[in-house]
């Protein structure tokens, strides 16, 4: 096995510009423990322990916060609502050095927040606050104005789809030939709603899960999801589709007819909680930065490895990657 050097891969992200549109979330952690029964109902009494209130960003924030943290820089353009949990969110996102330029406050609807009580490693319950309608006309337009306008003034743009209500069919047909016209790649990791609208796109990065409910049928293999991207390329006009497959590592087709798969590179998984957006962080920039696709899955692939080692959501570092090169490279 001839081991990846990550280091010209990992130079190239540093001033690399990313615009992320997408649906922003704060995620909330309430840590504590349980000791007993509540007598007033059959359910456990969680006594939240000192300090264990932390709140981060999620969902297309998170994808910014990892492009952050890898070097690179990020815009957001996404909605908060005129709520404590937007002006937090947004405060978070700023002093991580992350561009909230392009975030549009709704009052008719929440900042999307999910709160989780955890105890140990098990979580008790999550609550969310949120609303999946269709932006409202004010929203939607100032959020189409601020992507169309400055568009150019990036190297990729991600479309982080969470189905929450802010990414229309209307502005990823917009954003896609504009994009285009520009030379500018755009990535995609989809759900369930729009999954077909991305017509078009440079890498469209669903999951086996996403992959199977919109097909309609299983992926229990690398092979049944090489044929599934495949199929994707072909009705997307995609330039490459890539599947993320957990344990069995990912796929990955080229409009071209070629395709490869890519091994899971994880020793150790403690938690798959954020591997899907420092998967699509690290195809953008290598996007950005020209890097081949190739390459590029082999380098998301330790980057997904580096998040799974570790407890919780956070943004992968240089530092994790390179950690989880030499430790995979180094062999038993």
């Amino acid at each position: 096995m001839v081991p990846m050097d990550p280091e010209p891969v990992l130079a190239s992200f540093p001033g690399r510009r990313l615009l992320v549109i997408g649906d922003l979330m704060l995620d909330r952690y309430l840590d504590g423990r349980v000791e007993r029964i509540s007598p007033e109902a059959p359910v456990p009494v969680v006594s939240i322990e000192a300090g264990g209130a932390r709140t981060i960003p999620g969902g297309a924030a998170n994808v910014a916060m990892n492009i952050r943290s890898l070097g690179g820089e990020a815009c957001l353009a996404g909605v908060v609502g005129s709520d404590q949990d937007g002006e937090e969110l947004v405060r978070i996102l700023s002093d991580a050095g992350i561009s909230c330029a392009g975030v549009v406050q709704d009052a008719g609807r929440p900042t999307t927040t999910k709160t989780r009580v955890v105890s140990g490693s098990h979580q008790i319950i999550r609550i969310d606050r949120e609303t999946c309608d269709p932006l409202a006309p004010p929203a939607g337009g100032a959020l189409r104005r601020f992507i169309l306008d400055g568009l150019g003034d990036y190297d990729a743009v991600v479309f982080q789809d969470y189905d929450k209500g802010v990414i229309g069919s209307g502005l990823i047909a917009e954003v896609i030939r504009a994009a285009a016209s520009r030379g500018i790649p755009v990535t995609v990791d989809p759900k369930f709603r729009n999954f077909f609208l991305y017509s078009g796109c440079t890498l469209f990065k669903p999951n086996r899960h996403e992959t199977a409910r919109a097909l309609g049928r299983e992926l229990p293999d690398p092979g049944s999801a090489m044929d599934a991207a495949v199929e994707l390329v072909r009705r997307l006009g995609a330039a490459a589709v890539m599947i993320t497959l957990g344990e069995q590592g990912s796929v990955t087709a080229l409009g071209d007819g070629g395709g490869f798969h890519k091994p899971t590179f994880a020793k150790r998984i403690f938690d798959v909680s954020g591997a899907g957006d420092a998967v699509i962080s690290v195809m953008s920039l290598c996007l950005a930065a020209g890097v081949d696709l190739e390459t590029a899955a082999t380098i998301s692939n330790h980057a997904a490895a580096a998040v799974c080692a570790r407890p919780g959501v956070h943004a992968v570092t240089p530092e994790n990657i390179r950690e989880e090169c030499r430790e995979y490279y180094a062999g038993p």
